[in-house]
């Protein structure tokens, strides 16, 4: 391991302190004294062992009825809605009843984020709080060990099983929080009580859902009020959005981070060199302390993400120069700003999600990181839940990459026409643009028109599936 993050089992703790913990009723047969499970799973394929397995109902399946897969998985014991009574095929372990088992695994851990003695650090934005969460974590490794959130384990449910998935040992949490409505990061940082909130920015992210920037920066500013006692709140400086949602925090318990000009911030991106597929090597400035970070990661926004990086390193007094070093060793999940060779081309796999903002960050990067002697090239997929104001977000996109001076785009999906349109009338040539559904097609187009020494981006929202370009493109290239 390039850094100390915490691969240790959970630590085992009572059935019973856990039904009390969840308000809970054992039902026949009762724990005995002294049974204890250790982490637990929403998933019956997750089971293993010794865990807590908690029957939510879902959209496609019901988990009450997967409870009997997950006592023959090893399952310590089961929780249940107390309304549908005993599950058939648990006669062998206890079962647990509360009155919804969605809020008893938050409530359970609450219960074990109150026993927990280490610093907690939460993180969440309209982009990059995944990146920035890895970020954190491998700079907080080089002071003590790290549990972080797995993959896309960001959610209602997914972060309460990293907590109790914990030892207790750990040094640090970093706990991503995810929302697509008010009131979820408010749930979330109750459950975290984070010693430092992050908000990596706001943009025009789920608007479908909140109709706004505003309403989107309130919905994340949750965090803010959701610190710990004395918690610390880190946020890009020059943000009005943010500072109203701050604004209940005292000065000393704000600190801010930025990229070059502008506001007054504590942690400051001063220079920024692309390092073509090393990434790149930024210099920042952490009040009048300089560093110099190789970065495995390009582009501005990125470096945004180790700013705030070094924002929490400095919130909890920590030493900057092994973190920065640290941070060097960053690894991301899949598909995030992932630099790929294929064929002498140079593809940032950025498929994992999309909005305005993200958007213009990565067309932005790839054409910094091309330069002058390499052309750039996008494969762009549609940007979802943005509401009424999605035709006219794709046909700007289309537009940015024109103006940009990209030599080609090919668009996937219900809004590939409005992207098309957008990069024809700022000035791409017909040839040189196509619009489909089908990203095997994409991939024809971008494998014809691009040659070694060239840049593609790859980036469309999750949902779109963007990937599947990508594997085309490697397969057309390779072949």
């Amino acid at each position: 391991m390039s850094h100390k993050t915490a691969k240790q089992a959970p630590k085992p703790r009572p059935l019973s302190w856990a039904c009390a913990a969840m308000g809970g009723t054992m039902l026949v047969p009762a724990a005995q004294p002294g049974a204890t499970f250790a982490g637990a799973a929403t998933d019956s394929r997750e089971v293993r062992p010794g865990r807590l397995f908690f029957a939510l109902p879902g959209e496609r399946v019901d988990g009450f009825d997967f409870c009997a897969e997950a006592v023959r998985a090893g399952a310590a014991a089961v929780v249940v809605a107390a309304a549908r009574g005993q599950p058939a095929g648990c006669a062998s372990v206890p079962v647990i009843a509360v009155p919804d088992p969605r809020r008893a695994l938050g409530d359970l851990a609450r219960a074990v984020r109150s026993r927990f003695r280490g610093r907690v650090i939460g993180v969440t934005g309209s982009n990059g709080k995944t990146t920035t969460k890895e970020l954190i974590a491998a700079a907080l490794s080089a002071s003590g060990t790290v549990l972080r959130t797995q993959g896309n384990l960001n959610t209602d449910v997914g972060m309460p099983l990293t907590v109790i998935e914990s030892t207790e040992q750990e040094d640090f949490w970093v706990l991503e929080m995810a929302m697509r409505a008010r009131g979820e990061i408010a749930y979330l940082a109750n459950v975290g009580k984070p010693h430092v909130g992050v908000v990596t920015n706001v943009a025009g992210a789920h608007l479908e859902r909140l109709g706004s920037v505003d309403a989107v920066a309130r919905a994340k500013g949750e965090i803010f009020r959701g610190l710990a006692r004395g918690g610390i709140a880190v946020l890009p400086a020059g943000e009005p959005r943010l500072e109203r949602e701050a604004d209940h925090l005292a000065a000393g318990r704000k600190l801010r981070f930025a990229v070059f000009g502008g506001e007054p911030a504590t942690v400051r991106v001063l220079d920024l060199v692309p390092a073509g597929q090393d990434g790149s090597v930024v210099r920042l400035a952490v009040d009048k302390t300089p560093l110099v970070l190789r970065l495995p990661l390009a582009g501005e926004h990125n470096a945004a993400n180790a700013a705030a990086a070094l924002a929490v390193v400095r919130a909890l007094s920590l030493p900057l120069v092994p973190a920065a070093k640290a941070m060097a060793a960053a690894v991301l999940p899949p598909h995030r700003s992932q630099v790929l060779a294929e064929a002498g081309r140079t593809i940032m796999d950025d498929c994992y999600n999309a909005n305005p903002t993200s958007m213009r960050a990565a067309l932005r990067t790839v054409v910094a990181a091309a330069g002058a002697s390499a052309r750039a090239f996008a494969i762009l997929g549609d940007m979802l839940e943005l509401g009424p104001e999605a035709a006219q977000a794709h046909e700007a996109l289309g537009a940015e990459a024109a103006r940009l001076g990209y030599a080609g785009l090919a668009a996937v999906g219900e809004m590939a026409a409005r992207i098309v349109d957008g990069a024809r009338a700022a000035g791409l040539p017909r040839s040189r643009v196509l619009a489909t559904l089908d990203p095997e097609l994409a991939a024809a187009a971008m494998a014809q028109w691009s040659k070694p020494g060239d840049w593609v981006l790859v980036k469309a929202s999750r949902g779109m599936r963007l990937e599947r370009a990508l594997e085309a493109l490697r397969r057309k290239l390779e072949g």
